[in-house]
């Protein structure tokens, strides 16, 4: 009687082990497939589209308001695109860029970039952006006039209560990510 309670036990933890090693398996499966999923590109249709969602759901835009507003995301959105791709501004390579990734090393002085007083990449020394004499001041002022230019438009569009629900969102948003 001993030795069938035993192997009753053996069988039922045996079958446990299994059923959590297929579980491991599985999930380890699912986590790789999501990691290899490529990350979706962002396009300035795409980014103005949310936007103007979001500003239709938060202050009830109609279907001219929703119009209007999405043509100034848009072109707002698509100067920036191009602006980003214009600035000659490029970000450190990700990993795997620039060499195969096939369990080599990467070539000799490929690592990490050599410290400099502003953090940029060597070959943004001779960027555009840093030989034509822009201070970072200019060009805050710069966007200042963009901001204030938008607000204006904004203003037209929308009503006196929405203009000001969206005023007050604004000032919310800045203060959020003005504290991180």
């Amino acid at each position: 009687m001993k030795a069938l309670s035993i192997a009753v036990c053996l069988i039922s933890c045996l079958g446990t082990a299994s059923a959590q090693s297929d579980d491991l398996n599985t999930n380890g499966r699912q986590q790789t497939e999501r990691k290899q999923l490529p990350r979706e590109v962002p396009n300035p249709e795409k980014i103005a589209t949310q936007m103007t969602d979001q500003m239709k759901e938060s202050l009830q835009l109609n279907e001219k308001q929703y119009k209007k507003i999405y043509k100034l995301n848009l072109k707002e959105q698509k100067e920036r695109f191009t602006n980003s791709q214009n600035s000659g501004q490029r970000r450190p390579p990700m990993r795997g860029e620039g060499f195969e990734m096939r369990g080599e090393r990467p070539p000799m002085g490929g690592g990490r970039p050599p410290i400099m007083g502003d953090g940029s990449f060597p070959d943004q020394m001779d960027s555009p952006s840093r030989t034509n004499g822009d201070s970072d001041k200019e060009k805050a002022e710069s966007l200042q006039k963009v901001a204030e230019a938008k607000e204006k438009k904004i203003k037209k569009i929308l009503s006196t209560e929405q203009y000001a629900k969206w005023q007050t969102e604004q000032i919310t948003h800045r203060n959020k990510f003005s504290k991180h």
